[in-house]
């Protein structure tokens, strides 16, 4: 049997066309185990796309070597995760599958999964996405996350990894609902109807935003409890010196870049003091740490300005920036701790 899974297949068969995709960039051994976890997948109608993504370590010629039944595609330099999983999703409706799956190449399915989620899809023609649930590598017998939920008011996502919330979420706020990225299967309609990733977010939240679009143009987004898949999950961002520079960055400018696509709300202003108030906590939290504070610093002025596309770390934020926000935290906490009257929504 090949990686893809074409010689499975029965002659007439009307089950969906899945075209998986994984994103390779410097890293073959992670994406090869990716892909070996994929060889045990139940589900037939299946190929398997990976687009490397600029990748300069000969990564893609291994993973080429490795599993000769792949459709490689090659992108010449790094688009991001949002450039690279768009170059498979164009590949995927080219060859005509029904269904896209885009799967990190840090994640190991189980054999059941993709045939889960499939079933779950066919349930109803509205529904545009399905997820599994997300467990780290690290601790398989408990989930990581099982979906999010956007708080409009906020214009943040809360994600949980309780399985009686996230079904609370599903039944009461369905329009709210969110998927992480990490194993998505989208429906070919919904990319028919409000197309691909936007690729000004270059990674990170970009999620969030196709999971609005897919309420907006009226489908629907949903979990499946019973179909898990492991993930590496990196620490969060709030935890000083545990993460990169340009995750800061991403996650501060992106939510900014998600903001200016939405609708204004109500308490735009009293949303836009939190979300400050937050960045203004990180920076307190790692004044040894000038690299990340200029990532956060850079990502808010980026946000501001509209500015998309991958993160530019000699692109420095304005000196007054810097001087006000950077060197001086603490002083803007003191202005607005006990004033703010809003709190994103947590149930």
């Amino acid at each position: 049997m090949t990686v893809d899974g074409r010689r499975d297949v029965p002659v007439g068969s009307t089950m969906p066309r899945v075209a998986i995709v994984v994103i390779n960039w410097n890293d073959a051994d992670t994406t090869l185990r990716c892909l070996q976890s994929l060889r045990a997948t139940d589900y037939a109608n299946r190929t398997v796309i990976v687009v490397d993504n600029g990748s300069t370590d000969g990564s893609a010629a291994r993973v080429a070597a490795a599993e000769p039944g792949i459709d490689l595609v090659i992108n010449p330099e790094n688009l991001g995760f949002t450039g690279g999983v768009n170059a498979g999703m164009r590949r995927a409706m080219e060859t005509g599958a029904d269904f896209v799956w885009l799967l990190n190449s840090d994640a190991v399915t189980a054999p059941d999964v993709l045939s889960r989620l499939v079933a779950a899809a066919e349930t109803d023609p509205r529904i545009g996405l399905v997820s599994p649930v997300l467990h780290d590598m690290d601790r398989p017998d408990a989930p990581e996350i099982c979906l999010a939920r956007f708080d409009p008011d906020a214009r943040i996502a809360t994600q949980t990894a309780d399985p009686t919330t996230a079904q609370r979420w599903l039944r009461e706020h369905p329009q709210d609902v969110i998927l992480v990225g990490t194993a998505l299967l989208v429906r070919r309609a919904l990319i028919e109807t409000v197309g691909l990733l936007d690729p000004q977010f270059f990674a990170y939240v970009e999620d969030v935003d196709y999971s609005l679009r897919c309420h907006a143009a009226g489908f629907k987004a949903i979990a499946v409890p019973d179909a898990v898949v492991l993930h590496t999950f990196k620490q969060p961002v709030e935890t000083p010196g545990a993460v990169p520079p340009y995750l800061h960055y991403f996650m501060t400018r992106n939510y900014l870049l998600l903001w200016r696509k939405l609708p204004p709300p109500v308490l735009r202003r009293k949303a836009s003091l939190w979300f400050l108030r937050q960045r203004l906590a990180q920076i307190a939290r790692m004044p040894d740490q000038p690299a990340a504070i200029e990532a956060v610093l850079s990502g808010l002025r980026d946000g501001v300005l509209g500015i998309g596309g991958p993160y530019q770390p000699e692109r420095r934020a304005p000196w007054l920036l810097r001087w006000l926000l950077g060197r001086h935290p603490r002083f803007w906490l003191a202005l607005l701790d006990g004033r703010l009257p809003f709190r994103p929504t947590r149930g």
